[in-house]
């Protein structure tokens, strides 16, 4: 009866062994895909005058920018963290209406109309310059994102 036990696990066992093994076939013969894009795309027919903020996750860290159209109908890009608070968890903006933004680090408020300004500094969200518009479609290079990620690794929606 011994012996009979003893087969059977070792049946079981090499069982065991040649799936594994034929998984692992299967595993590897499967073309490696990417679950991220390598550009954020979306629409400029969308965006107003006020605030739409854009979510995106690169290499794990979630990121935020702010995109909106300025009066002459140019869109307008920014990283939505502080460039003088950037490393505080609070260091995003919020939209208070009346073309005002608000620093949730520092509280300092400032126009709208500076979204997207190369000559904004400070208590500013960062500009982003490097972008497409092609028709009705935005376009941010994954390059210019994944520069960017680290700005945003202890950021946001945590509780004061």
């Amino acid at each position: 009866m011994k012996r009979k036990t003893w087969i059977i696990f070792v049946f079981l066992l090499l069982v065991g062994i040649l799936a594994g093994f034929t998984a692992q076939s299967e595993k590897a013969a499967e073309p490696e895909t990417s679950a991220e894009p390598e550009t954020l795309s979306f629409s400029a027919a969308d965006l107003t005058g006020e605030p739409t903020f854009v979510d995106w996750i690169q290499d794990g860290i979630a990121m935020q920018l702010i995109a909106r159209k300025d009066d002459a109908g140019e869109v307008r890009l920014a990283f939505n963290t502080c460039q003088s608070c950037g490393g505080s968890p609070y260091a995003w903006f919020e939209y208070l209406g009346n073309n005002t933004l608000q620093c949730q680090n520092c509280g300092l408020t400032f126009p709208l109309d500076t979204v997207g300004i190369t000559r904004a500094a400070g208590c500013n969200p960062g500009t982003i310059t490097e972008f497409t518009v092609d028709g009705d479609t935005v376009t941010v290079p994954q390059s210019v994102l994944a520069e960017n990620a680290q700005k945003f690794v202890n950021w946001k929606k945590v509780s004061k």
